[in-house]
């Protein structure tokens, strides 16, 4: 008799979504981000998601076709990355930003360490870490009013009011005065993704329900967030600043989408636990003791490199505690 076996590449991922469908959950449920933010900035951040999006699927076929591979489009993953990117930018960024954003995390962090499925670092997450070194003035400048989609935007425009975000505001150690009302409606400046508070908990739920997220990694990572707010408050103690800790940034942004990839994230539940708790608590720690308002991209790429050991532990961990029963 003869066995026949599947030689597919790894990460061999129990599932019975593929992922073409989870791609097609996040870009569809990018939808309702994009509306959100053309209401307050005019279409300028839709043209900029689109913009990472087209730069992900075009620099992912120039690979393929001098690697003389297949075209890999159609799975959606590289369009999900040109979306994170580019809905992690300020509506005033300048288009050509989220566009290398998105090159670089196709062309020298997706492709080259194995692409979809096996690269051991999110993409996005590459891509805003290096945009954040290199443009952290372009990224963390936020307008006061809609903007001219057309408009050649770069910081120090005369004719843009700029606002403070959140973020900037904790960081040099200011009180945001902003009730639970107004930051769940998200009537704040930040990222063009990160401040429709009450959509991204919608747009959570939804990829739960789809199975396209893992519960157990988001709140592990926000329950982590609260608790260290909590206790090392940045403005007012109490709920009201820790909430204000949590809303500031794209630290719910990070924790619905980067910190949730299901490729680079552990397969065991309670690895994922741990695995969210370390993502929180580099984040907290990021933002008290590092040099940029916002390094949740950062947090992300360092639990990437030990998703694997965090499997491990809980392997062994597992087969000692049936050891010891036995």
């Amino acid at each position: 008799m003869i066995l026949y076996f599947n030689t597919a590449p790894a990460p061999h991922i129990r599932r019975t979504e593929s992922a073409s469908m989870i791609s097609v959950d996040v870009l569809f449920i990018m939808i309702p981000l994009c509306i959100f933010s053309a209401i307050y900035y005019g279409f300028r951040p839709t043209i900029m998601i689109l913009a990472g999006i087209a730069s992900a699927m075009l620099c992912e076929l120039l690979a393929c076709v001098i690697m003389r591979r297949s075209p890999t489009l159609h799975d959606g993953s590289a369009a999900v990355t040109g979306a994170l990117i580019g809905a992690a930018m300020s509506p005033m960024t300048a288009y050509w930003v989220p566009m290398l954003g998105a090159a670089f995390a196709i062309l020298v962090v997706k492709i080259p360490l194995g692409g979809n499925g096996r690269c051991p670092f999110n993409p996005a997450a590459a891509g805003l870490a290096v945009l954040t070194l290199c443009f952290s003035h372009r990224l963390f400048m936020y307008p006061h009013h809609r903007l001219d989609a057309m408009l050649p935007l770069s910081p120090g425009t005369a004719d843009v009011f700029t606002e403070s975000s959140l973020a900037s505001l904790l960081m040099t150690g200011g009180k945001p005065m902003y009730n639970p009302g107004s930051l769940f409606i998200g009537e704040f400046a930040g990222p063009i993704g990160a401040t429709a508070i009450g959509v991204l908990l919608a747009v959570f739920l939804y990829l739960v329900i789809r199975r396209s997220a893992s519960f157990s990694i988001t709140v592990s990572y926000l329950a982590t967030c609260l608790a260290l707010a909590l206790i090392f408050p940045r403005t007012e103690p109490g709920f009201g600043g820790a909430l204000v800790e949590l809303c500031s940034g794209y630290l719910l942004f990070c924790g619905v989408f980067l910190v949730n990839d299901l490729y680079t994230a552990p397969k065991y539940w309670v690895a994922r636990i741990l695995y969210g708790a370390c993502a929180g608590a580099l984040v907290m720690l990021l933002r008290h003791s590092g040099q940029f308002q916002e390094g949740a991209c950062f947090a992300v790429l360092i639990v990437n490199a030990f998703s694997s050991l965090f499997d491990r532990i809980c392997w062994y961990a597992v087969g000692f505690r049936r050891r010891i029963r036995e």
